[in-house]
């Protein structure tokens, strides 16, 4: 089993303080909560459990493959470790869209059968 997580220089290195989330609050604007390493590891075992149910069924996860492509650059070095965390969601949305706007098909005429 890869420990990868306890690894400062690896990109899933998980702190086991100081890690937070930021969610909306009451007022609208952006708060800070504190999470622990725990409760990181257990949302990333989660939503591999989720991905795993997703594939058994036959549904490809954009995402997820979104991200593994990302990953694969930053371990191959063409992104690196300080602009992933850095804009990682922008990176995310620029996988996700697609690369050509692809033209509209043309509808299918049924042929005329003569009786």
């Amino acid at each position: 089993m890869y420990r990868r997580y306890l690894i400062p220089e690896h990109r899933s290195y998980v702190p086991n303080f100081g890690v937070y989330i930021k969610v909306p609050g009451a007022k609208g604007d952006v708060e800070y909560r504190a999470t622990s390493r725990q409760l990181v590891l257990f949302c990333v075992e989660r939503r591999k459990a989720w991905r795993m149910l997703q594939s058994k069924a036959g549904i490809v996860n954009k995402d997820y493959a979104a991200q593994k492509s990302i990953l694969a650059d930053v371990d191959a070095g063409k992104i690196s470790k300080e602009a992933l965390f850095t804009r990682g969601d922008q990176l995310l949305r620029d996988r996700l869209q697609p690369a050509v706007v692809a033209k509209p098909a043309e509808p299918r005429r049924e042929p005329v059968l003569a009786s």
